[in-house]
């Protein structure tokens, strides 16, 4: 076996590290992905792995993630000080894999036999953009859908907070609402979640094709896009919190939705 890389001026080195960056994760059409077990259930749901970059002493882990696969990968040893700086976490698991950003166009999704969307309009927080994915996950979404003005879904820390649901939830990022809509059509319901909303997320049939629409952590859902859908819906709140976590408000209303889904099929 080769030395391990260890400079930080290697091509391998300087290839992983950018791709930390939005443009040039955009450019080459790949994302990082850390750790043993994100990187097998990537592989295991057929996600397409470029690259491979681990320590010496996980060279066993990597050879069976690879085993038996049929799929021709590049792959580096790395030394465990270049593996810290590399990794954006403060104690790395010494695997990092380079996929391909699997993701569908607006026009690609479930619009019939019941499908049910969660669509994140300018969020901007990585944390709460991972944790709304995983909610898409857990509940079974057909598709999560995110405006141009959210932080990037294949951000590292939003990978690591969606905890393997980028390989799970067919992902269509740099979707506008208004593109959406068209896409969509009248086939299915729109919905704001918003403080402000007309009625509340219980007095709403979920049984159909549903789209849940929620926005900014600071302002919402922008006016001209609220004109666009089909209706707003609030979450009632008897305490005297003013507003729920976009990622907690959300997860209230897509397992209700479940929950009438559950009950009719």
């Amino acid at each position: 076996m080769p030395s391990p890389i260890s400079s930080r001026n290697h091509d391998v080195a300087r290839r992983v590290k950018r791709l930390y960056r939005r443009t040039y994760r955009q450019k080459d059409g790949v994302f990082l992905v850390e750790g043993f077990n994100l990187v097998r259930e990537g592989l295991d749901s057929g996600a397409l792995l470029r690259e491979l970059v681990y320590v010496e002493t996980r060279a066993e882990e990597a050879a069976f993630l690879l085993k038996g696969r049929g799929v021709r990968v590049q792959t580096n040893v790395v030394s465990s000080e270049l593996m810290g700086w590399l990794s954006d976490v403060v104690t790395s698991q010494g695997i990092l894999g380079v996929f391909e950003q699997p993701h569908l166009a607006a026009d690609g999704l479930p619009t019939v036999d019941g499908g049910l969307l969660l669509v994140a309009d300018q969020v901007r927080d990585p944390g709460n953009m991972g944790s709304l994915l995983r909610i898409a996950d857990a509940v079974g979404a057909d598709g999560f859908v995110m405006t141009s003005g959210c932080v990037d879904v294949y951000n590292p820390k939003v990978v690591r907070s969606a905890a393997g649901a980028h390989f799970r939830v067919p992902l269509a990022p740099g979707t506008e609402i208004a593109e959406l809509r068209e896409s969509l059509g009248d086939g299915m319901v729109m919905l704001g979640l918003d403080p402000r909303g007309n009625r509340s997320y219980l007095e709403v049939d979920y049984r159909g094709p549903v789209a849940l629409v929620v926005g900014n952590e600071a302002f919402g859902i922008g006016e001209e896009d609220r004109g666009r859908l089909d209706d707003t819906v609030f979450i009632p709140m008897p305490g005297s919190a003013e507003s729920l976590n976009v990622a907690s408000a959300a997860a209230i209303v897509m397992f209700e939705a479940l929950r009438q889904r559950a009950e009719c099929c």
